[in-house]
């Protein structure tokens, strides 16, 4: 679909060549009566438009082999009339006429829309490339002093050359590609003996492939197959899975693939450059650092649009790669809760939907899905209710099976090796989502749901929704169309790069790779191509395939293209002619070149929001080896282990932003992987989804202390955390309908430690090369009754009439210790302390001093006094947290003794006692 200048070149070296050897040695043709009055019978119908260009003759019987390099025309008319020609004289039926009739048609009408294009292309690229170019670089004025560069010159492959290809091919055991009139004229015996067998449909299918023009035709598919009926069912098969490829590929069915393959692989091995005559220049978008009020005030007006998303999930993927038996969405997240991707993916829209969405609005998610992980998505999502949504919310859309390989510049289709009745597959690419949201009605549908915007993201990045509201802001403030979610990017990384691109009158922003924006920018007037600017990166940000879409432009251009992007091929070749592929190709296409089929005002409503790498692209899709190798060559290694850690690192980096004291744990190395371990910071999206909620969840962040040994898990939309002191490890879940504040806690304990463990017999823990071992746990959970679980707040169970005291109020609303006491009338107490009491750092009791833990003999049923601590529900180990009165600390080498005289608990403490035991006027001995 890009303008190539040497065509024109090509096809006048082509035409002077022929009239060379017309003029000088080429044989003079005898003429009498019957072929003068057969010329002069068939002028007028070799008579055209196209400027005059008449007709082919021989196209028109059938006789015409020069084909694209014929000097006269050759419309789709006559292609047709041509083949039906050919095949009439051969002997062939009249039904094989008229298919072959129309095969030769559509393939003309595809070559002829093709380079239509092209035309079009080359005539806006006049004038006004010159002086946008000018405009757009300083320096290409100084191009127009020097000399123009030579024109490339395309020798074409003599017909030597094609010979020996083609022996080569044959001695690899490769299907002929030329079969003379005689094999042509009669389908393959094993096809037709069992024509039979097939749907009419499918006999079409056949028909067609056979009878392909030239040397394109894909009669070799059949040659192999036998004509015992034994055969019969794996026939079908096959022809099944053609019928299911012509189905699925949306511009043309197989032929029209075949079609746009045979013209893509003649522009690679021509070596067409696809930029040729783009002039590149910095597209227009926003950059942002966290925590600055441009990054707020942007976040926040993006709020507002939040709640009219629609959620699109491209998720075609096993986690086979990664040393995963499921599907990648599957994949717990991290360990800590051991969420998995697309519980966390719902979590996160029903948080924006309860939050932001009018009443009644349900924000719904679509899914792509492939023939691989189609079932095993539906069954998890099944099994687990949906994670919350209703079944209606989500929609799930399945590609095609893929399309063929092919393994020659004709566009032979690949057969299996060893199997004649089964064809390589390849993926098509992600680039079918938006073909697959059209024909299912999906958009289209949304928009008339009250759905303001459509949000793309990919199945294992952890840290998506991060810039979600931020580029809402973007879009809502630019009325941008398209707008690509990006990262900063060093010059000449291995990223590709979001490019303004201009060739006279038309204009695309879209993603470049690093390989060709460099050579781009040298060839337009910047000496030294890619360079970072003063910000220290490239002004051309890093693509992450995230993206957002205003939907009622999206769905008036789905109308107009049916959803088809643009394709591109990429062989491998083995020969220096470029005639021999190393292993089998494919045509390819992908989602974010969605701004190559934009038309006039459109093109320029595209642009980016960038935000760090680190706080907004962090995806799981290679094995821990192939990570350790990217790690030692520089690059993110996109495994388990450091998708978890980025994750963490990411809100504490968030929590950091708004003020928090969020100290950074300790390096660690886990199956060759370096990390960052700690503190694990797991707040879920009901808890808080984006800076500005996490500025209301904290509202004094000077107060929050997390060391960098700790864990930290919240969730719920009703809770608020005012103070806090962690080193441990720490669970606050509210409730829906609840409400909770942590206040003044302080919590000490031995947490969770990543414990290193390579060989595990559960692969999600193997892949990641640790698993998480939980020491101890302080759990706090406010539910919706009103009763609180756990050490926060302090209850006090009901004293004995003769024993009830009024105790002062307390000075701390930290946790105390909840007491009940009975007295019996002989046998003196014991006195027992809390199994592990520890002081906390900041206590209440400003004068009072640390006590350390004690280990305390268990109770006799006897004892005259127990203690019961309510709320402590964790079972794997006491818990150290503030209380607002501890009690005296026993030796640790002595036994507590009875007292021999009770002590009157109706009256405050001595000031002798206060004095040797550092307690305040507000405590009183127990």
């Amino acid at each position: 679909f890009f303008l190539n200048p040497s065509i024109s070149h090509i096809t006048t070296m082509a035409g002077k060549k022929r009239t060379n050897k017309k003029g000088g040695n080429a044989k003079k043709k005898k003429t009498g009566p019957s072929t003068q009055q057969n010329d002069a019978t068939n002028s007028s119908s070799r008579a055209a438009s196209n400027g005059g260009k008449p007709v082919c003759r021989f196209l028109l019987e059938g006789k015409c082999n020069r084909g694209d390099d014929c000097k006269f025309l050759h419309s789709p008319e006559a292609c047709a009339a041509g083949a039906r020609a050919q095949c009439l004289r051969e002997g062939k039926s009249e039904d094989d006429a008229e298919m072959a009739a129309s095969v030769a048609f559509q393939v003309a009408e595809k070559k002829r829309e093709m380079k239509a294009k092209e035309e079009e292309g080359s005539a806006a690229a006049s004038d006004k490339q010159t002086n946008d170019a000018d405009s757009a670089h300083p320096k290409a004025e100084e191009l127009k002093d020097q000399p123009p560069q030579p024109e490339k010159e395309v020798q074409a492959v003599n017909q030597t050359k094609k010979d020996e290809s083609k022996k080569e091919q044959l001695k690899n055991g490769k299907p002929k590609q030329e079969e003379t009139k005689e094999e042509l004229s009669l389908l393959p015996s094993g096809l037709e003996s069992s024509m039979s067998d097939f749907t009419a449909a499918q006999q079409e299918i056949a028909k067609k492939l056979c009878h392909l023009p030239g040397s394109t035709n894909q009669r070799h598919l059949f040659e192999q197959w036998s004509t015992s009926p034994t055969d019969v069912p794996k026939k079908k098969a096959f022809m099944e899975k053609l019928e299911s490829i012509d189905k699925s590929y949306p511009d043309g069915g197989l032929i029209g693939y075949l079609t746009n393959a045979v013209a893509l692989l003649e522009k690679s091995k021509r070596g067409e450059n696809p930029l040729e005559g783009w002039v590149p220049s910095v597209p227009k978008g926003e950059a942002f650092e966290i925590g600055t009020e441009a990054f707020l005030e942007t976040e926040k007006l993006g709020l507002e649009e939040v709640g009219r998303c629609g959620f699109v999930l491209v998720a075609g993927g096993l986690g086979e790669r990664l040393g995963y038996s499921g599907i990648k969405i599957g994949l717990p997240t991290e360990l800590a809760t051991e969420t998995s991707y697309i519980q966390f993916y719902i979590e996160t829209i029903l948080a924006f939907q309860s939050r932001y969405a009018p009443s009644g609005q349900k924000l719904p998610l679509c899914i792509m899905t492939s023939g691989d992980t189609n079932d095993k998505t539906v069954t998890l999502l099944k099994a687990n209710n949906y994670f919350g949504m209703t079944e209606d919310q989500i929609t799930i859309v399945q590609q095609g099976i893929g399309v063929p390989a092919l393994y020659d510049n004709d566009a032979h289709v690949a057969l299996v090796d060893d199997d004649p009745y089964d064809i390589q597959m390849k993926p098509h690419g992600h680039g079918d989502i938006h073909a697959l949201l059209h024909s299912h009605g999906v958009a289209k549908t949304w928009s008339g749901q009250g759905i303001n915007w459509t949000v793309f993201f990919q199945d294992t990045n952890g840290l998506a929704f991060h810039t979600l509201a931020l580029s809402l802001g973007v879009s809502s403030k630019m009325g941008l169309i398209m707008n690509s979610i990006t990262c900063p990017r060093k010059a000449k990384q291995a990223i590709g790069a979001i490019t303004k691109l201009s060739k006279g009158d038309q204009e695309r922003t879209i993603n470049v790779e690093y390989n060709q924006l460099d050579p781009l920018l040298r060839a337009t007037g910047y000496p030294d191509g890619d360079v970072n600017d003063d910000t220290g990166f490239s002004p051309f940000p890093g693509n992450i395939n995230q993206l957002l879409f205003r939907l009622d432009d999206y769905v008036t251009v789905l109308e107009r293209t049916k959803g088809v992007m643009p394709e591109f091929v990429n062989p491998k070749y083995k020969d220096a002619d470029k005639t021999i592929f190393k292993k089998p190709t494919r045509l390819e296409c992908m989602m974010q070149d969605f701004p190559t089929v934009l038309e006039g005002a459109e093109t320029a409503k595209v642009g980016f929001t960038s935000l760090a790498s680190e706080l907004c692209f962090s995806p799981v899709k290679n094995a821990t080896s192939d990570g350790v190798a990217l790690q030692k060559g520089g690059t993110h290694p996109g495994v388990a282990a450091t998708g978890e850690a980025d994750q963490n690192a990411a809100t504490r980096r968030i929590l950091r932003s708004i003020g928090c004291n969020v100290e950074e744990g300790f390096g660690a190395t886990f199956c060759g992987i370096n990390i960052v371990s700690g503190p694990d910071c797991v707040l879920k999206p009901s808890f808080a989804a984006c800076s500005n909620e996490f500025k209301k969840k904290f509202p004094n962040p000077s107060s929050i202390k997390i060391s960098g040994k700790s864990s930290l898990v919240l969730s719920g939309d009703g809770l608020v955390i005012e103070s806090l002191d962690l080193d441990g490890a720490l669970i606050v879940e509210c409730e829906d309908g609840a409400s909770g504040v942590i206040r003044d806690l302080t919590v000490k304990n031995r947490g969770w430690v990543k414990v290193s463990d390579e060989r595990s017999d559960d692969e999600v823990i193997r892949m990641r090369g640790y698993h998480m071992n939980k020491l101890e746990t302080e759990k706090i959970v406010f539910k919706k009754d009103g009763s609180i679980e756990g050490n926060y707040p302090p209850k006090v169970e009901a004293l004995e009439p003769e024993l009830v005291m009024n105790f002062p109020e307390p000075v701390s609303t930290a946790v105390p210790v909840p007491v009940k006491m009975e007295v019996p009338e002989q046998e003196p107490a014991p006195v027992l302390e809390p199994a592990s009491v520890a002081e906390p750092k900041q206590s209440p009791c400003p004068t009072s001093k640390s006590a350390e833990p004690v280990s305390v003999p268990e109770a006799k049923p006897e004892s005259a006094i127990s203690k019961h601590v309510q709320g402590t529900s964790q079972k794997e180990a006491p818990q150290s947290i503030m209380r607002s009165a501890p009690a005296p600390t026993p030796s640790l080498e002595s036994t507590p003794t009875a007292m021999e005289t009770p002590t009157d608990l109706s009256k405050p403490a001595s000031s002798e006692t206060k004095d040797s035991d550092q307690l305040c006027g507000g405590c009183t001995i127990l």
